[in-house]
């Protein structure tokens, strides 16, 4: 695993936003260009065609969320998660510790933010990973 003194680039990355059609979609679109990601939006499944490799991160609606969305079980998620929340509801926090979020950003999106949640989020997988790879 890299060190977190190196400063990320997310140049090339490939973002899946499960999300419902929104204004916070399209601000997380406009944030992914100015760093160089790509990004698509799926709604309400992640994408039966697409395999998690294909991406290198997955951002998901917290507040509208649920584990028939993903084609893997509750905290087995293969790639990096971001929760997208709007509702401080404790069943909805529960609901994304549960999936394994590594990092969140909260809505509504604005102009910032989905940079320094990429880094939590990259880091936190690695780190989870290396440990169940240790622990194995």
């Amino acid at each position: 695993m890299s060190s977190v003194h190196v400063t990320p680039n997310f140049d090339g990355w490939r973002m899946l936003i499960l999300h419902r059609p929104h204004r916070n979609v399209d601000a997380l679109f406009a944030q992914c260009a100015r760093i160089g990601a790509a990004a698509e939006q799926a709604w309400p499944t992640f994408p039966e065609a697409r395999s998690a490799e294909e991406f290198d991160v997955l951002l998901i609606d917290a507040d509208m969320g649920h584990d028939e969305q993903f084609p893997w079980r509750p905290g087995e998620a293969t790639l990096p998660l971001i929760a997208l929340i709007g509702s401080e509801a404790p069943g909805r926090i529960a609901w994304t510790i549960a999936q394994g979020a590594d990092a969140q950003l909260l809505k509504p999106i604005g102009s910032a933010g989905l940079y320094s949640a990429l880094m939590v989020a990259s880091y936190s997988f690695a780190r989870r990973r290396a440990l169940d790879r240790n622990v194995a």
